[in-house]
């Protein structure tokens, strides 16, 4: 039964089975009428993109004169035609928001296969229309009256690569569940300069641009940000762009063990090889991600982008327990012991002995990372709860100290991860900081201060919590081992000194 479908028989049943007398039939049926056409009116316009080519004048000299695209999915079933969304406000609308959608990533035998194991969004042509509608709010909710982009247009950028939307390569992997070679196209570039091509017709009058993602949808919009920049700056010389990246720290795991994120980018994901880096900008050279000696990361990728558009401004969000970053961390240190030998393969679930009927991942643990240990030595291969938060922190302060001018970042309380496509964005605080006034300020107002949780009371592990098991009973952000001994992760990290704050 599709969703449209479920949504009338509930709105139907709530009328008519609450016990309504006869002479009110025509009016409850009107009243029926009126709510399922609220509910079922999608303000979302789905297009599918075809291959094509796109012309961005001003980077020209980097191979955008006629750059080709070819819009596609991974391939697997269910998951091959790549589709975006737009919705309109008002006609010839000049102020657009552009959101990436997250939903992981595949680089490895170990994660871009199974049940437990499978750690991207890989089933985007089995959504229904009305998902966008229904599942992405925050700064996609037109009617929050305290929702800075509700006069915006917005383009959605669905996620179904696997490759943080900057790949272009069809890579081969190996199913450890039945040994067969199985080819997986990371083509999330060619979705963007689809997009990008689009807004170049549709967007001719633009002035006013916010770029934003969540998860990998965060690394979509700063890795793309110079490009979509530079396209919209070819629409409108004057128009104003500015970003946020929403839960995207890009934290691998310590020195010593193999680093499991940026060379993936062109080995994996094809990005050097067809030249989707901006090497127009300083410092980002054609072998980036690829040559240890630059020392990519997500930080110094924000460093040299923010740093090259001066006058831009660049937003980072984050909660300082992120449960879903914590995991992915711990995802990378789970395949590198995998691939050097040192660990079994499985794609077997385990039952969680505190949320009582669920299950999680054998070799990943579960999304929200309570499996992980919260252990506090960098130097350790744990992969532990502490470690991320630790370098998260300290690297978010470093951009913010080698950009002080344009970068600021939002710290927030908690483990719950993402909040700008979720309405929980409008009662959010940080260190005495309103999030929504923040992220206001950043995209149209005076540029606002950085904001922490690092009060010495704790506080900032009893707010934006999970909903699970360990983290309500305790009401603090918290892990299966730390809440063995009924202390949060604040306690279990050396409260912030031991986080560096």
């Amino acid at each position: 039964m599709n969703v449209k479908r479920k949504i009338a028989l509930f709105l139907v049943s709530c009328i008519w089975l609450s016990g309504c007398h006869q002479e009110k039939h025509d009016k409850n049926k009107e009243l029926t009428e009126i709510a399922l056409g609220v509910i079922l009116y999608n303000p979302y316009q789905k297009i599918v993109p075809t291959a094509g080519s796109i012309t961005i004048s001003s980077i020209a000299s980097s191979g955008y004169n006629s750059r080709a695209f070819n819009p596609q999915c991974t391939g697997v079933t269910g998951n091959t035609t790549f589709e975006f969304f737009r919705k309109q406000i008002v006609p010839n609308n000049t102020n657009l928001v552009i959101n990436f959608m997250g939903g992981g990533a595949c680089w490895d035998n170990a994660n871009c296969f199974g049940n437990t194991t499978t750690t991207y969004f890989n089933q985007l042509n089995a959504v229904p229309d009305l998902f966008v509608k229904f599942a992405f709010r925050g700064i996609m909710n037109e009617t929050a009256a305290s929702n800075p982009f509700k006069n915006y247009d917005v383009i959605f950028i669905p996620y179904c690569s696997g490759d943080l939307h900057v790949g272009h390569k069809s890579n081969s992997y190996v199913n450890p569940l039945t040994g067969g070679t199985v080819a997986i196209n990371h083509y999330g570039y060619d979705n963007v300069l689809s997009v990008l091509q689009y807004i170049q017709q549709n967007y001719t009058n633009v002035q006013t641009v916010f770029v934003t993602g969540q998860s990998a949808g965060g690394y979509g919009a700063i890795l793309n940000y110079p490009v979509v920049r530079e396209t919209i700056k070819g629409i409108n010389s004057g128009a104003q762009v500015r970003m946020l990246s929403d839960a995207s720290n890009g934290i691998v795991p310590p020195t010593g063990t193999p680093q499991a994120f940026f060379p993936n980018l062109n080995s994996k994901w094809g990005v050097e090889t067809a030249h989707n880096l901006p090497t127009w900008v300083t410092g980002i050279a054609s072998d980036y991600t690829s040559n240890a000696a630059n020392n990519a990361s997500i930080d110094d990728f924000f460093k040299k982008v923010a740093t090259y558009y001066s006058g831009d401004r660049f937003g980072q969000y984050a909660a300082i327990f992120d449960g879903n970053q914590r995991f992915f961390y711990n995802v990378m240190g789970q395949i590198n012991k995998v691939n050097a030998g040192s660990l079994t393969y499985t794609d077997a679930s385990t039952s969680d002995p505190y949320d009582v009927g669920r299950t999680y991942s054998s070799l990943f643990g579960d999304s929200d990372a309570t499996s992980m240990t919260d252990g506090t030595s960098t130097s350790s291969n744990d992969f532990s709860s502490c470690d991320w938060s630790k370098q998260a922190i300290s690297k978010m302060k470093g951009v913010a100290t080698a950009n002080s001018s344009n970068y600021r970042y939002f710290l927030a309380p908690g483990d719950v991860h993402t909040i700008t496509t979720s309405d929980s964005m409008f009662t959010l605080g940080s260190g005495g900081s309103d999030f929504t006034t923040w992220l206001t300020n950043l995209a149209m107002g005076s540029i606002p201060g950085n904001v922490e949780c690092s009060d010495n009371s704790g506080s900032c592990v009893s707010s934006n919590l999970n909903s699970n098991t360990v983290d309500t009973n305790l009401k603090q952000a918290t892990s299966d081992q730390s809440y063995a001994s009924s202390r949060s992760l604040y306690t279990a990290c050396g409260g912030f000194a031991g986080l560096g704050l």
